[in-house]
């Protein structure tokens, strides 16, 4: 009664649902059956010399169920709606008149390098934080230093580094 119920069940909520369910049966070999060899499945003792009538293929009931919507969404094309972009060229005066007006933000600040020796206990952070007053700086140090150091945490105590001193803000070294 249970199963007819349950059945029931599945069989409506596929209906509403939209989904498509197969059963079917299908027959397989049943290799744990195979007793030619070893005890035959006896713990203690002596197999009887005949072995038992026992069935070589087995049947399951194999459930397929495929989920699809019931909504179906077609997608529309979509039409371009660009407009061709015309772009006439500057003049020769115009592109002088950009440049003299854009001249003071392209100047950038000259960068000079300051000799640092490396101290017992110095990491590119400590230096970082005597310099700039952070230590979220050290990347700067190591990347002017690029060229000498192995990686960011390999200095050694009477290495001399480059400290990146950026000319317009000159920040004064902390001690």
């Amino acid at each position: 009664m249970a199963k007819k119920y349950l059945y029931g069940l599945l069989g409506l909520s596929v209906l509403l649902s939209g989904c498509t369910v197969r059963t079917y049966p299908m027959v397989r070999d049943r290799v744990d059956q195979d007793l030619t060899a070893g005890n035959r499945g006896y713990l203690q003792g002596k197999a009887p010399a005949a072995p038992k009538d026992r069935k070589t293929k087995r049947t399951t009931h194999v459930v397929e169920i495929e989920m699809t919507s019931p909504v179906k969404i077609e997608k529309g094309k979509r039409e371009a709606v660009a407009e061709p972009v015309t772009y006439a060229a500057p003049s020769m005066a115009e592109e002088e008149e950009m440049m003299e007006s854009q001249a003071p933000a392209l100047i950038e600040p000259t960068v000079t390098f300051e000799k640092y020796t490396v101290q017992k206990g110095d990491t590119l952070q400590k230096i970082s934080q005597k310099y700039f007053g952070t230590t979220k700086k050290w990347m700067k140090i190591y990347e002017a230093n690029k060229d000498t150091l192995k990686g960011p945490d390999k200095i050694y105590v009477g290495q001399v580094l480059n400290i990146p001193v950026d000319s317009s803000t000159m920040p004064q070294k902390i001690k």
